[in-house]
């Protein structure tokens, strides 16, 4: 489970609603939550982070490598 999922599902939110409150492509939701794809966009990140009620470093993967 990723950040943006653990913090979605916590404040009982659906990726429809998340999407619909964020702005953020549901499809964008999808991929990130799926790890296809790494949040790149800081905007979005933020407009997500905005309506999960954290900062964007809650929701960044951080790989230890």
């Amino acid at each position: 489970m990723t950040k943006i999922e653990a913090r979605r599902k916590c404040k009982g939110l659906s990726r429809a609603e998340l999407s619909r409150q964020s702005g953020v492509p549901i499809r964008t939701l999808e991929s990130w939550e799926a790890g296809i794809n790494v949040p790149r966009d800081v905007y979005q990140l933020y407009k997500v982070s905005k309506v999960l009620n954290c900062h964007i470093e809650n929701l960044i993967e951080v790989d230890d490598d």
